[in-house]
């Protein structure tokens, strides 16, 4: 994982930007890194087309987006002195537009919902959360959590969920708070629906040690613990539906990482069903670690 590109925080003018701006920009500052505060806008189709209709002639999309961005950039400046500010103007869709900016940043931030607030997630933040080049932080609406709430991680042995686990730690060490590593076997649905596993009526801790999975996953916080002196490092497994376990040790969280595709990901998945799943429903703000990262 690269540390020494931007933070790059995408805004896109609705509501739920200021959040994404105030989580980005906390965020940078956290890791000392610069900062480009991103707007792509794009000419409706009707302006592109029939450039000469009368009713468009006097609108400048590209001087709203400007200006938008140079007043967000002029105010985080004077809430955080010292931060390396700029700006970045992209025309043209969205996704692509961002995605070639995430090539070399370290961090790319986005709002979870954007212009469609009565989706779980926006269309941008789910393409980009699968094709950017760096780590995606998909922001959530703020909700209260304890000052000491932890840092949750997904893992299940796959190079990019261990590579997860490594970025959650850094994140915790750097929130200052611990890290809860979360590994879930999956079980046969519930027939009854209780939203857990089968059979149980809901999710089983496993505790046994000499469980090979169990091992496993110890084998990973005992690495964390080894690289990370003085962090707090908690192992949580379940025999449960991963994402509803995730999603749930995640509910009261800081923070859930999650790899970009896990041991059941298809060859060529960008975003494996898990993570996508997860990325979706998650009541807090999710991190998603691509398999580059693992590389």
């Amino acid at each position: 994982m690269r540390t020494d590109g931007p933070v790059v925080i995408a805004l896109d003018g609705s509501p739920h930007s200021e959040l994404t701006l105030q989580w980005g920009l906390a965020e940078a500052q956290r890791r000392d890194a610069r900062v480009v505060l991103a707007r792509a806008y794009q000419e409706p189709r009707e302006i592109t087309q029939w450039s000469w209709y009368p009713v468009f002639e006097d609108l400048d999309f590209s001087t709203e987006a400007k200006e938008y961005l140079e007043e967000r950039a002029e105010r985080a400046a004077a809430q955080h002195p010292g931060l390396r500010l700029e700006t970045a103007l992209l025309h043209g869709s969205e996704v692509p537009q961002l995605r070639t900016l995430s090539e070399d940043a370290q961090l790319l931030v986005l709002g979870a919902r954007g212009q469609s607030v009565r989706r779980h997630i926006g269309r941008v933040s789910a393409h980009l959360a699968a094709h950017a080049r760096c780590p995606v932080a998909v922001v959530r609406a703020d909700h209260p959590v304890a000052p000491d709430a932890p840092v949750v991680v997904g893992v299940d042995g796959s190079r990019t969920s261990v590579a997860a686990a490594r970025v959650a730690a850094r994140e915790a060490g750097l929130l200052g708070v611990g890290l809860v590593v979360t590994h879930a076997r999956p079980t046969y649905p519930d027939p009854y629906g209780t939203g857990g596993t089968g059979g149980t009526g809901g999710p089983v801790v496993v505790t046994d040690e000499t469980d090979p999975a169990h091992r496993a996953a110890a084998s990973v916080a005992e690495d964390l613990r080894a690289a990370h002196p003085g962090l707090d490092v908690r192992l949580h497994m379940v025999d449960d539906e991963p994402v509803h376990a995730l999603v749930e040790a995640a509910r009261d969280a800081r923070l859930l990482v999650v790899g970009s595709r896990g041991l059941g990901a298809f060859q060529g998945m960008l975003l494996g069903a898990v993570s996508s799943d997860v990325v979706r429903t998650a009541r807090t703000s999710v991190l998603v670690v691509h398999e580059v990262e693992a590389a």
